[in-house]
């Protein structure tokens, strides 16, 4: 079987360059307009409370925080290099409790736990 390495003269290497460069366009476009960061936000929770997708919200909270500009302040408050904090919102990064818990009250967000009936 032929390993795919091209879709549609897009090389599979190339894909981390075309998602890096959406989160930097997209945070661009949420920084000039602060409303539509706030819906984001929003969004992002509901998102996640459905899906439970922890690579999507990892991905979200890292366009947050380049839209608002903190994504050296993220690494300030937790004490971690700025291109770590960058691994640790990427995709395949398995975060501490306390590291994400800190990203999102800097990034004005709040995380609540609450009990399900089972």
């Amino acid at each position: 079987m032929k390993k795919i390495t091209e879709i549609e003269g897009i090389k599979l290497e190339d894909t981390e360059i075309i998602r890096t460069d959406f989160f930097e366009d997209y945070a661009r476009r949420l920084r000039k307009n602060p409303r539509e960061l706030k819906e984001y936000k929003y969004h992002v929770i509901e998102k996640y409370n459905k899906t439970r997708d922890t690579a999507l919200f990892l991905d979200s909270l890292k366009i947050i925080a380049m839209a608002e500009g903190k994504i050296s302040t993220l690494a300030k408050v937790t004490k971690i290099e700025r291109s770590s904090v960058y691994r640790m919102l990427s995709k395949n990064a398995n975060p501490s409790f306390h590291s994400i818990m800190s990203f999102v009250h800097n990034l004005g967000m709040d995380f609540r736990l609450s009990a399900t009936t089972r």
